[in-house]
């Protein structure tokens, strides 16, 4: 067994040192089961097939010439890490763990979250007319729930703000987003809760509810309440002119190579996007979920229940959800602004999450991210013993 023990240890170092860009957590090394059912050559073999699959995956993202962050966690820890490319193409500057991205839409769960965290401490109801927190909102029936769900029958905000905005190089706000509908009252697409639609105004005047029922800044309110608790050191809210500048910067192809992808008006409201994070950050924020540190539990479970149930790919509160074989939904979200895209998978059932940050828009360098979340999930009963 010694023996047997010493080769599988020696196929590890191999196999680790053979992809220098996969970094293993000391939590994983040591701890990768807590309760001491694995041990010694057994644990060694198991670690042995998750690698393989984690290290499978990796050399396809070197192969693509990835850009960005990746990481893979069990139940809260992380078991790989991937951190590669520059700052701003041709700097010099490398990416680090500690590097905020762009989140994009992945921003909308933490939109919800606050909403959530709200109605916990008894200042809100999800069904809630909108008008009850907005008093101009002129959709009297149209609820939170609504919103969160993406069922309020809501056109896109970034078309209303194209016909009526008229400050080209002045950024809006989320209030004027709300004074926008308020004073135009544009038609929408359904009655509330006859139909699905999704669209980011929902989340931008989502983001306008918890200023006005917390009475602070949307910001200040995600950084007391979410970030700061969850030990998201690097995370910032962005308004274009404000505070923050992001050292991280998002490219879209073109024939000429890659440019940096420009910013306007829309990129002053936030709820919807303009969260922006480290992939340490989100290690941080997926330790909280698990261990529900940020909501209760039974708050974090109602985020992960389908708001469309007829779908089968749905929409629970500020979460995607995956229909699965067994008729539960699996969680996730995905990102795309800016020449950033993000992807974050949350598997409850077997307790694996894969969260990616990219800052290059381009499909051709960017995996299939449920084919590797597939791929990483066939090997998870080994863990589970």
């Amino acid at each position: 067994m010694k023996k047997k023990f010493l080769i599988v240890m020696g196929l590890l170092i191999v196999i680790t040192s053979a992809f220098p860009a996969l970094v293993l957590a000391p939590e994983a090394v040591l701890n990768l089961r807590p309760d001491g059912r694995w041990a010694g050559a057994e644990e060694a073999l198991v670690r042995l097939m998750v690698e393989e699959k984690v290290n499978d995956w990796l050399q396809e993202m070197e192969a693509l010439d990835f850009h960005g962050a990746m990481v893979v966690m069990h139940k809260g820890q992380p078991i790989a890490r991937l951190v590669r490319g520059e700052e701003r193409l041709g700097s010099g500057i490398p990416l680090t763990e500690h590097r905020p991205f762009q989140l994009a839409s992945v921003s909308k769960m933490f939109t919800a979250a606050a909403i959530l965290k709200l109605r916990d401490e008894g200042l809100l109801h999800l069904d809630d007319p909108v008008s009850c927190h907005l008093p101009t909102w002129p959709y009297p029936n149209q609820t939170l729930r609504h919103l969160l769900n993406h069922r309020s029958g809501l056109g896109n905000y970034m078309a209303v703000a194209s016909w009526y905005w008229e400050e080209l190089q002045t950024p809006m706000s989320n209030s004027d987003v709300v004074q926008q509908h308020a004073g135009h009252v544009p038609p929408t697409f359904f009655t509330p809760d006859e139909g699905f639609n999704y669209c980011n105004t929902n989340y931008v005047v989502l983001a306008q509810v918890v200023e006005a029922v917390s009475e602070m800044p949307f910001p200040a309110f995600l950084q007391q309440h979410l970030l700061g608790p969850a030990g998201m050191k690097d995370a910032f809210v962005y308004a274009r002119g404000g505070e923050y500048r992001p050292a991280v910067l998002g490219y879209k192809p073109s024939r000429k190579g890659y440019y940096a992808a420009d910013q306007d008006y829309i990129d002053g409201v936030w709820g919807d996007k303009n969260l922006y994070a480290s992939i340490s950050d989100m290690e941080a924020f997926e330790r909280a979920i698990w261990h529900n540190e940020l909501l209760a539990e039974a708050s974090q479970l109602e985020a992960w229940q389908p708001g469309s149930p007829e779908r089968g790919y749905n929409y629970g509160l500020g979460w995607r959800l995956r229909r699965e074989p067994d008729g539960g939904f699996l969680p996730y979200h995905f990102g795309w602004w800016r020449g950033f895209r993000t992807c974050y998978l949350h598997d409850r059932a077997t307790g694996l999450s894969i969260i990616m940050l990219s800052n290059i828009d381009d499909s051709r360098r960017l995996p299939d991210y449920w084919e590797a979340f597939e791929c990483l999930r066939q090997v998870w009963p080994a863990m589970e013993g």
